[in-house]
């Protein structure tokens, strides 16, 4: 994700500014998680595979749009990087807590390495990753 996945905190849980399309990839990873582990076939994980090649696309576009001068300060003031996975200008954005996207981070790479080649352990760290995306959930105020 764009460098950006390494940001470090002095310990508190800022919001993120993310990207909505992106929210809702990452949701129909979790979703595709969620499915897969209740019942690990391998059409339920060739389903959590395309929902990871999606989310690799919205990334791949942020990344090309980051790296381009569209928005860039060659044209005046910049506004790229303000929100993660942008994909334009205009993308519209959603405050997500920075500990739900590391977790979420740490769940995409579980995930992956689970469809990439399946065993017994990457099952085992993708439930790991999936408890402890919960976990952080659980201790985020509901309602703002």
């Amino acid at each position: 994700m764009s460098g950006r996945e390494d940001h470090q905190t002095d310990g508190s849980d800022d919001e993120l500014a993310v990207d909505a399309i992106l929210v809702l990839d990452l949701g129909s990873v979790e979703a595709s998680v969620g499915a897969y582990l209740a019942n690990p076939s391998t059409d339920l994980r060739n389903e959590l595979l395309a929902a990871l090649e999606r989310l690799d696309q919205h990334i791949d576009d942020s990344d090309a749009y980051e790296s381009s001068i569209i928005g860039s300060g060659a044209f005046g003031s910049s506004t790229k990087g303000a929100v993660i996975g942008e994909t334009s200008s205009a993308s519209p954005a959603q405050e997500v807590p920075e500990s739900v996207l590391r977790a979420q981070t740490v769940l995409i790479k579980a995930a992956k390495r689970e469809v990439a080649a399946p065993t017994a352990d990457t099952l085992a760290d993708l439930r790991l990753a999936a408890g402890a995306l919960s976990d952080v959930r659980n201790r985020e105020p509901r309602a703002r």
